[in-house]
């Protein structure tokens, strides 16, 4: 079987000089975890200070990561005894950069998060200042339709119809306002 890998350049002179592929020759029963060891003892890869970490990727999909020491972590939902031949098949082999923000299910413990974390606003403030905001713009139209419109002489309807503009766009605008972060003063 063969597999091709494809690699992301880690710095400039790296896209100049390096290799950027390789084909690999392997078993279809050879593992997954095999097939990383054996590219990673050849130095296809190649890292940068600010660049120590590669993602191992096929068709998208995330099945590990490799350090610049070597050390495979591997994505929760692949197991490293499983044969290339059934993950990867005809698929390159991608080795690509991604920041710590893009890894998930990752085999380690979730990060601890901040102290002032926040979730967002509950159903019940999203309600409230919805409600809060209906009125509001209920009052708006009222005002509106009685100072500054009151010289169109508008039809009944078209007034309630004004009024109840005012309070959809109330509504949505104080569920707007609730489901924002606010930072703390």
């Amino acid at each position: 079987m063969q597999i091709n890998a494809f690699r992301q350049a880690c710095c400039s002179a790296d896209d100049q000089m390096g290799k950027l592929e390789a084909v690999y020759n392997v078993s279809g029963s050879t593992t997954l975890d095999a097939l990383l060891r054996e590219i990673c003892a050849e130095d296809f890869l190649q890292y940068s200070s600010s660049h120590d970490r590669l993602s191992v990727e096929i068709n998208g999909r995330q099945l590990a990561e490799v350090s610049s020491s070597g050390d495979i972590v591997w994505n929760a939902d692949v197991s490293p005894d499983t044969p290339v031949g059934l993950v990867i098949g005809s698929s390159p082999l991608h080795f690509v950069f991604r920041l710590d923000a893009r890894r998930v299910n990752m085999k380690r413990e979730p990060p601890e998060p901040p102290s002032d974390y926040q979730i967002g606003a509950m159903q019940l403030d999203r309600r409230m200042y919805g409600g809060i905001g209906s009125l509001l713009g209920l009052i708006m139209a009222l005002v509106l339709l009685n100072t500054v419109l009151e010289g169109f002489y508008f039809e009944h309807a078209v007034k309630w119809l004004i009024c109840l503009l005012g309070v959809i766009t109330g509504s949505i605008a104080g569920r707007i306002l609730a489901s924002r972060k606010w930072p703390s003063l």
